[in-house]
Formats: C-alpha cells, sequence, structure tokens
C-alpha cells in the first residue's frame, strides 16, 4: 500500500516552477498536505469543460470541491488563461454573473454551490445557452440538481452533466485517505473504514479522524460499521468532541455566523482568540472540517473559512443542548456584540446572539436596541423567526412588542403587526402609576402605535396626528429641532407625514417629511431616507409640483440603488408610481410610454394614498391611449384598501377631474352635469366652473362656456389637478374660434406661465370641442412669446390632434363615418365636406381647416358650397343647425 508521504505532492505550483497565484489560480481552493490526485475525474472533467456549460451534481462531503480545485492546479502553469472561481450565494443576482461571464469567456468559470444561485440567475444561464452558448464557458458545481432545461443543449453537445459516481474514491485512494487520518497502518482498522465509507469523502475523512481519537482503534471502527445511515452524523460529532477545547471554542463560536463562513477579523472577534485564524487554518489542513475560501469582493486581503455542513449541524446541536464548553463560546460572542453595539455597530449583533443561542442577551438587545435593528441592518427576518420560536420568552418582555410590531409593519403582514398593536395598546389603557406607556418605553413609540393603529381604521387618524404632534411639542422634537431621540423621532415624524398627506395638510407633511430625512440621515437609517422621500414625492405631486415629485422620486430610488437594504418596503413601487403618475402629467410622448416594469405595482394594505394615485395612473393612460372604457371601469372600481366613502376632500377632486377628462372626450353630457354638481357639493368652485365650461362646449354654447371658463380661472382650485391651467387653455382655444386672436394668446401664454415649473402638459392637450386648434394656437404664441416649455410643448403635440377630436368616444356621440349618408341623412356628405363640417362646428377659420386638411383655402372654400347646397344652407349657423338636427354632429 502506498504511503501518505509517498503519494505525489499536491500541484500548487505551475509546471514552469510559478505559484498558483501567480498564474492566475488564486481564487482556487488550495489542497490539503494530504490529497490524493483524481486522474479519472481530471479526464471527464477535461472532455467536459469543452462544451459551453458542464454541471457536476454530487452531495455534501463528496469532495466536489477539492476534486475541481485539484483538476484546475494539476493544468496549472503560465497561460493566458488561468480560470474563473466563484462561490455562489443568493447575491449573485443575473447582472453579477453575467458581467463575472463576460469578463471570464474564454476562460472557464468554476461556480461552487451553484445549488444557492437564485431562479432568475439560473433562468439568464439558460437564456445565454440558448442564445450565445459561444460566449460561455461554465462548470457549475452543485448539491442537487439545477432547474436548468437542458434537453437540448446535451443534444446538441452543448451541456454535459456529470454525476457524484466520478467523484467516489477507490479502495486504493481511500485507503491512503483513511491512514492518513486515523494515523494508524493496522489492515483491519484501514479496510473497515474503507468499507463504511463506501467512497464518500466525508464519511471517510470523518470516520478515520473518530477512530483516531480512539485508544482502541479496533473497537471504534467495529462502533461505527454497525451505525447505518446516523453514522456519518454521529461521527461528525464524535470527531467534534475528540477536538482540543481551543478549536471547539473557535467552531462554537463561528458557529454565530448564519452562512457558516467567518472571515479571519470575525473569528478573532467573536472568540477572543488572538491565534484562531491559526486554529482554523490548522483544521483546514484537514482538507475536510474547514475549508478556506477565497475573500468576498472589495476584501482581497481578508481570507474565510467555511466549516463542513456535517460538522456545522453538529456544532448547531451542541449549542441547543448547552454545557460548559458552550456557555463559554455563548458568553464571548454575546461579549463581541456588545461591543460591537456600544461602538453603534449592528451589523448582525442580533443574528449573531441567535445562532449562537445566547437567547437572554437576543431579548435584551431586542428591548434596547429593536427598532434601530429592524430599520438600520438585515435582522428584520431574524427576529421574526425569534419571535416565533422563543414566544415565552417575548411574553415577559412587553418593552421588546414595538420592536417587534415595526418589523412586521414594515413587513406588510398588517395582522401579526395588528396584534402586537393592540397587545401594546392594552397594555398601556390598564397599567397604572409610573407603569404607564412602559410598554414602548416613551410618548414618542407610543404615539408611532396609534398612527398605525390609525392607519388601520381602528381609530381616528386626526386624533391620532393629533397625539402624535402633542408628542413632538412636549419632547422638544418637532421639525427643525436636533434633540436625538433614536430612531423613534424619525420613525414619527414620517408616520406623521404619511397620515397628514392621506388628510390633506400637505404643507405639515412636507415639514414632517422633510425632517425625517434629515433625522434619519443623522441616525444612519436609510431605509428612513428612502420612505419618507418616497412620500414626500408624492406630497409634492399633491401640491401641483409635477415635475419636483419626479425628481425627488428618483434621488429616492437612486439611495435606495445604493443603500441596498433588506427592506425599503414600498418605497421603491410608490417612488416608481410617481415617477410615471408625473409622466401622465407630462408631455404626451412620456405620458403614453410608462412601460410594463410598473404595471401591477404592489402597494400595501396601509398605503391608501398610494393606492389612490396608483388607480389615478391607470385611469390616466388609459384616456391617453383613447382605452375609454377602460378608463371609466377604473375610475368606478374603488381600490380594495380604500373606502370610497372616506375619501379626503383633496383626493376626491383629483379622482372626480379625471372623470370630468374622461367625460369630456367621451362627449358625455349627462356625465359631465353629474361630475358639475359634485364639485359644487364639495366647495370646489373653480372645478365646478370649469367643468361647467366644458359642459358648455359641448352643447355648442360657447358664449356660456367662455363665461364659465373664465370664472373657472379667477375662482379658488385646488393645487391638483391644474384647474387654472385648464380653463385658460380651453378658453384661449374658444376665444381664437370667436375671432378673439389677441385675448386668446393671452391666456395661453398664462397657461404657459403657470405650467412651466410643474411640467404639466396636461391642459394643452386641447379639451375645447368647438375651438380653435390647440396645435394652431401654441405656434402662433411661440411666433410673438417664444420660450423653451412651449417649444417643448409644440413638439410633442406636433403631429397631433386635439384629445377631443382624435379619441374614439365610447358613448353618446356619433362616430366619424365615411359619409354623411351613412349616418342617416340624406344630403349625401362627402368624407371630405363632412370633415370640413366638423372644423365649421369647431369655430376653425377657413385657414384653420386647411392647415388641418393639408389643402388650400380655395378648397375648403369649395367644399363648404357643396356642404351649404347639399344642407340647404346660406350661411355657418343656418348649416351648423341642420347637421346637428339630422344627426351629422
Amino acid at each position: 500500500m502506498e504511503r501518505p508521504n509517498e503519494s505525489p505532492p499536491p500541484p500548487r505550483t505551475g509546471r514552469d516552477g510559478s505559484s498558483a497565484e501567480e498564474t492566475g489560480y488564486a481564487d482556487v481552493p488550495l489542497l490539503p498536505r494530504v490529497y490524493i490526485p483524481r486522474p479519472t475525474l481530471w479526464d471527464r472533467l477535461d472532455e467536459a469543460c469543452l462544451a459551453p456549460l458542464t454541471t457536476l451534481i454530487a452531495p455534501a462531503g463528496a469532495g466536489k470541491t477539492l476534486g475541481v480545485a485539484g483538476w484546475l492546479r494539476s493544468r496549472a502553469g503560465p497561460t493566458p488563461e488561468p480560470p474563473g472561481w466563484i462561490h455562489a450565494d443568493a447575491s449573485c443576482d443575473p447582472a453579477t454573473i453575467m458581467g463575472i461571464l463576460d469578463a471570464t469567456v474564454p476562460r472557464l468559470l468554476v461556480v461552487d454551490d451553484a445549488h444557492q444561485l437564485p431562479a432568475p440567475t439560473l433562468r439568464a444561464l439558460e437564456a445565454r445557452l440558448s442564445d450565445a452558448p459561444s460566449s460561455m464557458r461554465v462548470l457549475l458545481v452543485s448539491r442537487s440538481t439545477l432547474s436548468l432545461s437542458l434537453l437540448v443543449p446535451e443534444l446538441l453537445g452543448q451541456s454535459t452533466t456529470l454525476r457524484g459516481d466520478l467523484l467516489r474514491l477507490s479502495d486504493a485512494e481511500a485507503a491512503i485517505v483513511a491512514e492518513a487520518h486515523a494515523h494508524t497502518s493496522d489492515p483491519t482498522v484501514i479496510d473497515a473504514i474503507v468499507d463504511q465509507a463506501h467512497g464518500w469523502c466525508a464519511a471517510l475523512v470523518l470516520t478515520a479522524r473518530a477512530v483516531g481519537a480512539s485508544p482502541d482503534h479496533r473497537t471504534a471502527v467495529q462502533r461505527y460499521a454497525s451505525g447505518g445511515a446516523a453514522a456519518p452524523e454521529r461521527v461528525a460529532s464524535e470527531v467534534f468532541a475528540a477536538l482540543s477545547p481551543r478549536q471547539r471554542h473557535v467552531l462554537l463560536c463561528a458557529g454565530a455566523e448564519a452562512s457558516g463562513v467567518v472571515t479571519e477579523h470575525d473569528i478573532v472577534h467573536l472568540s477572543h482568540d488572538a491565534d484562531a485564524v491559526g486554529v482554523l487554518a490548522e483544521l483546514e489542513a484537514t482538507g475536510f472540517l474547514v475549508t478556506r475560501v477565497p475573500p468576498a469582493a472589495g476584501q482581497r486581503d481578508t481570507a474565510r473559512y467555511r466549516t463542513h455542513p456535517l460538522l456545522r449541524d453538529v456544532v448547531r446541536r451542541r449549542l441547543s443542548a448547552g454545557g460548559v464548553d458552550v456557555a463559554r463560546a455563548q458568553a464571548t460572542v454575546a461579549r463581541a456584540v456588545h461591543l460591537d453595539v456600544s461602538r453603534g455597530i449592528l451589523r448582525q449583533a442580533f443574528s449573531r446572539l441567535v445562532h449562537a443561542k445566547a437567547i437572554g442577551e437576543a431579548a435584551d438587545l431586542l428591548a434596547v436596541d429593536g427598532a434601530r435593528l429592524v430599520l438600520m441592518e438585515e435582522d428584520g427576518p431574524a427576529i421574526a423567526s425569534f419571535v416565533t420560536e422563543h414566544t415565552d420568552v417575548i411574553e415577559g418582555r412587553p418593552d421588546s412588542w414595538f420592536a417587534i410590531a415595526l418589523e412586521r409593519w414594515i413587513d406588510g403582514d398588517l395582522e401579526a403587526a395588528g396584534h402586537w398593536i393592540d397587545r401594546i395598546l392594552t397594555r398601556e389603557s390598564v397599567a397604572d402609576g409610573p407603569e404607564a406607556g412602559t410598554a414602548v418605553d416613551g410618548p414618542l413609540p407610543s404615539a408611532v402605535v396609534r398612527l398605525w393603529h390609525a392607519r388601520l381604521g381602528l381609530e381616528s387618524l386626526d386624533a391620532a396626528v393629533l397625539n402624535g404632534e402633542r408628542a413632538l411639542s412636549a419632547t422638544g422634537t418637532g421639525p427643525g429641532s436636533r434633540v436625538a431621540h433614536g430612531p423613534v423621532l424619525p420613525l414619527l415624524l414620517n408616520e406623521l407625514g404619511i397620515a397628514q398627506n392621506w388628510l390633506g395638510r400637505l404643507s405639515d407633511a412636507e415639514a414632517h417629511l422633510t425632517a425625517t430625512i434629515g433625522s434619519a440621515q443623522a441616525q444612519g437609517v436609510p431605509a428612513l431616507v428612502a420612505s419618507a422621500m418616497s412620500h414626500l414625492a408624492f406630497t409634492e405631486l399633491m401640491q401641483g409640483r409635477e415635475h419636483a415629485s419626479a425628481r425627488v422620486a428618483t434621488e429616492a430610488l437612486t439611495l435606495m440603488g445604493d443603500a441596498n437594504r433588506w427592506r425599503a418596503g414600498a418605497a421603491p413601487s410608490r417612488a416608481t408610481a410617481t415617477l410615471t403618475i408625473a409622466a401622465t402629467f407630462g408631455p404626451p410622448e412620456q405620458a403614453e410610454g410608462p412601460g410594463d416594469a410598473v404595471i401591477g405595482t404592489p402597494v400595501q394594505a396601509h398605503d391608501p394614498c398610494t393606492a389612490f394615485w396608483l388607480r389615478i395612473r391607470d385611469a390616466r393612460q388609459a384616456l391617453l391611449s383613447g382605452a375609454l372604457v377602460e378608463g371609466e371601469r377604473i375610475l368606478s372600481t374603488p381600490a380594495p384598501s380604500i373606502d370610497p366613502a372616506g375619501l379626503p376632500v383633496h383626493l376626491r377632486v383629483a379622482e372626480l377631474m379625471e372623470q370630468g377628462l374622461l367625460r369630456v372626450v367621451m362627449g358625455d353630457a349627462e356625465g359631465l352635469g353629474s361630475v358639475r354638481r359634485q364639485f359644487e357639493d364639495l366647495g370646489a368652485a373653480g372645478e365646478a366652473q370649469l367643468i361647467a365650461g366644458w359642459l358648455a362646449d359641448l352643447r355648442g354654447d360657447r358664449p356660456a362656456a367662455l363665461s364659465a371658463l373664465g370664472a373657472a380661472g379667477e375662482e379658488p382650485a385646488h393645487d391638483q389637478p391644474a384647474t387654472r391651467a385648464l380653463a385658460l387653455c380651453s378658453e384661449a382655444q374658444l376665444l381664437a374660434a370667436s375671432g378673439r386672436s389677441s385675448a386668446a394668446l393671452t391666456r395661453l401664454e398664462a397657461a404657459v406661465a403657470v405650467t412651466e415649473a410643474r411640467r404639466n402638459a396636461t391642459p394643452f392637450l386641447g379639451w375645447a370641442r368647438h375651438g380653435t386648434r390647440m396645435r394652431t394656437l401654441l405656434r402662433r404664441l411661440h411666433e410673438v412669446r417664444p420660450s423653451s416649455w412651449l417649444q417643448e410643448v409644440i413638439a410633442s403635440t406636433e403631429h397631433r390632434g386635439d384629445i377631443v377630436a382624435t379619441r374614439p368616444p365610447a358613448r353618446g356621440i356619433v362616430v366619424r363615418p365615411r359619409s354623411a349618408m351613412e349616418a342617416g341623412g340624406g344630403a349625401g356628405l362627402s368624407s371630405r365636406e363632412w370633415e370640413v363640417l366638423q372644423g365649421l362646428a369647431k369655430g376653425a377659420t377657413y385657414a384653420d381647416i386647411a392647415e388641418e386638411l393639408f389643402v388650400s383655402v380655395n378648397t375648403v372654400k369649395s367644399h363648404v358650397s357643396g356642404l351649404y347646397a347639399k344642407l340647404g344652407a346660406t350661411r355657418r349657423g343656418e348649416a351648423l343647425a341642420v347637421a346637428r338636427a339630422n344627426g351629422f354632429l
């Protein structure tokens, strides 16, 4: 039998004597001192990895990583194409993998632990294999079969799958490994170990080490031989017990890392052992218990160590069972966590205590710093699991309930959040004397809970806002104050701003949300900054500052992309929704192209303001695309989270105006009359006059329309919608049609002025049916009063007609026929004569009609003459009256 020291040395250098690191193999795992060359596996890899995609599948402990690493290092040399090697995890999104792949081709890219790749990344690899197989050369090393459709690629020779049988050690190879780890050459012992392992590397090494730690090798190996399927786990447990106390302590402390991977810095910190790295390096030399993996991105000088899954399970069970070693490790981890917290470092603090089974210390941390843990770091999921698994501990710590409710609220689990909110409020209501309010430890958290309660519809929102404002005033922490109260202060400011947005107290909301941003930045809570900015974008929108709202939303999205925190909540979808809403109010080419990415934007049930504006966005997009029936359906169907009877006035006005715009395009006089009456009931005088003007225009009563539109421009109106600009533009159209060109341009210039800052182009879409075409008026104004905003509006409407003329009506309007005869008349109007009639009905001049139809003025006059003759009329008014009587208009 070949002795271990006689086996070929691990190929740590290239064929020319250069180190593997010098030849580009630095990311490939190092090989242990005892390593058996695997020529059969390596030959198959040589052949298989010529294909674009190769998958190596085998269970944990089969030797996949070291088998592939040995193959690569055996080929190390002065090659211009060293392999790439990465360890997969949840962070390996498609963009990351595709970027690495693009930088690696034509080199081989090895993805270890490929079973941890997210599903979208697997789909991206599958798509690349289908579309551009020559642009990739990838080896996926996985514990289980991956969700890849490889039948066709395998038939085409583009993919190869290798199974774990290739990794099984031969008896001769297994004997060398067993002798090295068991520290005996007794043939009986070695043969028994080899038979028990069946060529599985993990079982082989663990059994050999356990036997080697026993004083009686033969008795020990006989015990394992009768152990059945549970033997590997029992072997791992005994191997752990056979380690030195120092090694056990380091491994127990490493168990505080949920991922099973620990950096050199962290293990020294967690174990309070200056030579903990040396302990891990000693264990790593076995090639099984611990494996060294390449440093993470940005930490090229810091190695990381991964504990084998079997051993990690043993550590987890030991931590749960307790004991002297465990108590010492838990105390050491708790010391490290408390030291981090005292320095303001909360990263992984809670999860480390939980994984170290330091349950009491974890509950203490949740009670003292729970809100900060939820808002600042990545411990939200760990908190949720902790509450489920340790209910008895939480029951005795009411000071932790606020953090628990906050975590559930942010996660959108309103049922669970409501449970904890009710418990907090119930405890406060029954507490006497000095205990009052201790369930949430202070007036600010209590005020936040009241606001949550109100947003769930369980108490008056006005009362909850008043309570919150009093809490701020009593503690001297109103907007602008610099008094620090931890992250609860920006949380309360944010909740007040959200509630005031809904109530229509927009100035107060703007002040509180702006204060939230400053306070949250000072506290280092980016998730709250993102939330406040996304809500502030809605505040700007409702105050009639569409352009500013888009700017704030863009900044919020940029911040969220940079922060990459575990929970931005609904802030990304809220900010994205604001951008698309602002776009629908902008120039038409922006309004009609929102893209599919924002369709079906998720909305939290406790965020009715977002749900409302998403409905307005969808209705506006339907209107602009001509889907009038769909727009009507959207506006007639309330959002699930909104009670129509409880809709605040400022939002009711915005919704009614969308209905009014839809009715104008549909030509629905009855519907417009209903909208006007509802505006009057709300006391929205300016909006009511605007609708009255459009209704009079629809009926052909130009004087009444001009009177109402003029009043709409003077009456008080809400910031949203752009009532005054809509009225000015429609009035300008009708004035121009009446021959009052100077007055028309004056009104249009005023509309340009009031919309420039907000960049709202909706008023310029052409809402007057019997007015001069809006495009014509805009050109005339630009000739005498040019401006960049006016030029932008003109450019966006250059090839578009007025919205009331170009959008197909849904009901109550005669659809343009090919001839008047098809409309039921007997006059026999031609299609061109019918188009001229439409222009006359709008009050357009012959020149306007000629420009719109791309004909000369003389041609228009000829059509008018023929039109009059067929209708039996001698002038415009008489012709229009006959046309209306016969149903032509």
